[in-house]
């Protein structure tokens, strides 16, 4: 997100250069000059539309978005603060953190797992939280796929 992947910020095209770099993020390693290497693999996904397709599918895969919990939509309350300008990404770290999980485990761990885990910790606490269920998000689908209304589903990326 810092880096405005178009693999997280809707709307823009990804390139193989993009699809390396959020691999190279991913995997931790030392962002830097693109090596020989590099070079060889861009020229092949630019080469062969369908094997960067598949691997943008894998990566899609290992990111787990599709995975994340639906969230029902919660009216704005009186006197809420929001999220007082905390990224979502820092605030779901803290939230692990003051948890007892270790920063690095926090920050390390899939996004998706780290998503689920920040939400059953929040429910843990209190906190007004409503996952759909996989039937609720059925049902949502279906109605909107007939054209009866607006999702009431909230992604805490969005």
């Amino acid at each position: 997100m810092a880096f405005e992947s178009p693999l997280v910020v809707p709307g823009k095209e990804v390139s193989a250069a993009d699809l390396l770099f959020a691999c190279q993020v991913c995997a931790e390693e030392p962002l830097g000059e693109v090596g020989i290497i590099d070079r060889l693999r861009l020229s092949r996904l630019n080469d062969n539309p369908a094997k960067f397709q598949l691997l943008l599918e894998a990566f899609a895969g290992y990111i787990l978005v599709d995975n994340w919990p639906k969230f029902w939509e919660q009216s704005a309350k009186k006197g809420s603060s929001g999220n007082k300008g905390i990224p979502w990404p820092l605030a779901i770290v803290a939230n692990l953190v003051a948890c007892g999980i270790e920063e690095k485990r926090a920050w390390e761990m899939p996004e998706c797992q780290a998503i689920w885990l920040n939400s059953a910790l929040a429910i843990r606490k209190g906190a007004d939280v409503a996952i759909m269920s996989p039937e609720e998000e059925a049902f949502i689908e279906s109605q909107l796929k007939a054209g009866e209304g607006e999702s009431p589903v909230a992604n805490p990326a969005g």
